[in-house]
């Protein structure tokens, strides 16, 4: 599949889908981990809204919408949660998480 595709398409695949995930983000009003310029093409660590565990929304997203989120790890456990996009992820896959972001966003503030 990677040599069909080939580096230059994959390499500038996962820069689209960090661009398309990181203005996604930000079109949600979350701030996200890192800054710009030094934004991975691997993944977006989120922070949710202050009275929002980060877990609560790792947790929806996988029962309710079967999309898996990496959690913080250490001192991050509960404070942010990680979009992955490097590898077998295509633009369908992103729009679907961050859709299913934004309802898991909603239930657990009119929940809370």
């Amino acid at each position: 599949m990677m040599k069909a595709e080939g580096l230059d398409n994959i390499f500038g695949r996962h820069h689209r889908l960090m661009t398309m995930t990181r203005d996604a983000i930000k079109g949600l009003n979350l701030p996200l981990f890192a800054p710009d310029h030094a934004a991975s093409p691997a993944i977006t660590a989120v922070c949710p809204p202050e009275s929002i565990d980060a877990e609560k929304v790792r947790s929806i997203m996988r029962k309710q919408f079967d999309i898996v989120l990496a959690g913080g790890q250490d001192h991050l456990k509960g404070k942010i949660f990680r979009i992955g996009h490097l590898g077998f992820v295509c633009d369908r896959d992103i729009l679907c998480a961050i859709a299913a972001l934004e309802t898991t966003l909603q239930q657990l503030t009119v929940n809370s």
